[in-house]
């Protein structure tokens, strides 16, 4: 049961990669709207939806139509209707529940399993910690399958042949908090075709307009807007494929790690240590600090950037302590610097 958002749903894959090692099939429970990053995932067997404000009388039918039909029921994290569903869909509940909060004790005593929801842990450490807890075998990697089928249709639709190096260009994210100056990503767009590299940028349909006017006065043999043209697994396979992957704190990001692409990642009022993106087989509860001084964090395939200033990373979600407002940490953060570390990041693959 994982009632949120896609990235929420990503994070989650390495349980459901556990439970295959361990012989079981996944079904889920998911936000309507997420369903899509798991179409044709060896980690998903069926897919349930759920919309936020969906009528009890609806969520009720769901109930039924789960009422013990599962060995296990898992929920990421324990909101209260993931835990009803739950305890619908099984006899055997396992979840993540905050141990020093009084308000979860119910779900903590209908629990057959539980983990502590460990503030500051990663989302996949957390997920880990409960697969552990749950007796299954481990998996620390974040789960995305593409095809050669889907490859094909990438390397179709770009106007470009398959042995032309590229970026792939992620300047979006659903909150104005996240995201980044128009012009910088304008000058990334410019140094790299100007040391020969193509650039891709993808978005949601609704997105595309603006990307057009971020290559603006370049050919599309240069610059090509891919937005609303592939699927999640094309996404994967195309971070993969490129040279590197530059996004924002999105499910985009998450989705290049978890192809193992070159990942340089830029992060503003939220928190990584929790949210970042996950090098596939870390080991421990984070493989992020908070902040860094110079604002650079490097870990496997990926480069965490954030902002100088000393409150990185507030949490308060944009500096006017809402989610469409804007964040100097992120407006204020130079195109030199994330350039700078694309060409660190080619010169430490090439090592």
């Amino acid at each position: 049961m994982v009632c949120r958002y896609l990235g929420d749903v990503l994070l989650a894959t390495p349980l459901a990669g556990s439970l295959k090692q361990a012989g079981y099939d996944v079904d889920w429970v998911v936000a309507g709207g997420t369903e899509s990053i798991l179409e044709a995932q060896s980690c998903a067997d069926r897919v349930y939806t759920i919309r936020a404000g969906t009528p009890w009388r609806e969520q009720l039918a769901l109930g039924r139509q789960l009422l013990r039909q599962y060995d296990i029921a898992f929920a990421l994290p324990s909101t209260d209707r993931s835990m009803l569903l739950s305890l619908a869909a099984s006899r055997r509940t396992h979840a993540l529940i905050a141990a020093d909060r009084p308000q979860e004790a119910w779900k903590r005593a209908v629990s057959r399993v539980w983990s502590d929801y460990t503030p500051g842990s990663h989302m996949v450490a957390l997920a880990c910690d409960l697969a552990a807890a749950s007796g299954l075998p481990a998996c620390r990697d974040v789960q995305m399958d593409w095809s050669d089928a889907d490859a094909n249709g990438v390397f179709a639709a770009l106007p470009w042949t398959r042995d032309e190096a590229f970026i792939h260009l992620h300047p979006f994210a659903r909150w104005p908090y996240k995201w980044w100056r128009k012009a910088a990503w304008r000058e990334i767009i410019d140094a790299a075709v100007q040391n020969g590299l193509r650039v891709v940028i993808s978005g949601s349909p609704s997105e595309a307009a603006t990307a057009h006017e971020l290559i603006e006065g370049f050919s599309e043999s240069h610059a090509y807007v891919a937005a609303g043209r592939f699927n999640w697994r094309q996404l994967a396979c195309l971070s993969h494929h490129a040279e590197a992957y530059i996004g924002m704190d999105t499910a985009n990001t998450h989705l290049a790690a978890a192809g193992n692409a070159n990942v340089i990642a830029l992060f503003g009022p939220t928190d990584p240590r929790i949210w970042g993106p996950w090098p596939n087989g870390f080991a421990g509860d984070s493989p992020w600090q908070a902040s860094s001084p110079d604002g650079i964090q490097r870990q496997g395939h990926i480069s965490l950037l954030q902002g100088r200033q000393g409150c990185v990373p507030c949490q308060l979600e944009g500096c006017e302590q809402r989610q469409d407002s804007v964040s100097l940490c992120l407006k204020e953060m130079q195109a030199e610097w994330v350039w700078r570390e694309f060409e660190e990041r080619l010169r430490m693959a090439r090592i």
